[in-house]
């Protein structure tokens, strides 16, 4: 059985592979260990050996690929994903009708995050939105997923939309956040926007749909407090900032389906971005 480091070499690993095939252990093992966390030359092999056992990658030489039987494998099991999940029958039940308000409650800002991608994906499937406009006090997902969050925008370039996003601080985290959010369709802005005095809650509009994330005054100050040093105390306290974000809190996530508030938010920042709306 894989310990908990191992499963998470293994993630990196797939992660990595994805984008280089035909790559060599101790390349895997050099990607894999940036950042604070590093991995052993013996635990990239112990990982790539249970992947090659599985039939997931095969080695050529001293190099190592995926299957490519395994790569069809996953290309139709994305096809029955995609068929399942963004079905309009299972959409509807995360979307609310006119007027109405769904809510959801979290106490890990991991698991808040998640759903909160999965429903901006939902909505940008469900509407035809052309612009997406979105309220963002800390951008803590950044440092806490980064990866993650770099697919979400690969998945937004893929949708063809564009997305005007208010940062109010970005802190010392500012230029990850551009290079995570920095493609042609994304326009991002650290500055007071103008919803920074009306909202500390973290919003989304999307067509008529108004995606409202709320966290409890303790993990708020936690947050602010990560973004309020400078980059070299932040590096020095990574894992400190770390372990501040994944500590139990009570956040709730809440979507209502307001074309009326939807559309002030929408002419508010769509001023602040010069765009028509």
């Amino acid at each position: 059985m894989l310990s908990t480091s191992d499963r998470n070499l293994e993630q990196r690993t797939l992660v990595i592979m994805s984008a280089r095939p035909y790559v060599s252990a101790e390349d895997l093992r050099a990607a894999a260990s940036r950042g604070a966390k590093k991995f052993s030359l013996a635990a990239v092999y112990k990982v790539l050996h249970k992947l090659q056992a599985s039939g997931v990658v095969v080695k050529t030489g001293t190099r190592y690929s995926f299957s490519l039987r395994w790569v069809f494998e996953m290309f139709t099991y994305a096809d029955k994903l995609a068929a399942t999940y963004f079905s309009e029958e299972y959409l509807k039940t995360l979307l609310p009708q006119r007027g109405k308000k769904l809510s959801w409650k979290f106490s890990e800002l991991s698991r808040c995050n998640e759903f909160w991608n999965q429903l901006l994906l939902a909505l940008l499937k469900h509407t035809p939105a052309a612009n997406v406009f979105s309220w963002v006090p800390y951008p803590w997902f950044v440092l806490l997923h980064n990866d993650r969050e770099s697919r979400l925008q690969q998945a937004f370039r893929m949708s063809g939309r564009r997305f005007y996003t208010s940062f109010g601080d970005g802190g010392h985290l500012e230029q990850d956040v551009r290079k995570v959010y920095g493609h042609s369709n994304q326009i991002i802005s650290f500055s007071e926007g103008p919803l920074s005095r009306q909202y500390s809650k973290y919003v989304d509009v999307v067509s008529d749909y108004v995606l409202t994330v709320a966290l409890d005054a303790e993990t708020e100050k936690r947050v602010a407090k990560i973004f309020s040093g400078s980059k070299r105390a932040a590096l020095r306290n990574s894992a400190h900032n770390l372990e501040a974000l994944v500590k139990r809190c009570a956040v709730s996530i809440t979507l209502e389906f307001s074309p009326k508030k939807a559309k002030a938010i929408r002419r508010q920042l769509a001023e602040f971005f010069g765009v028509s709306e």
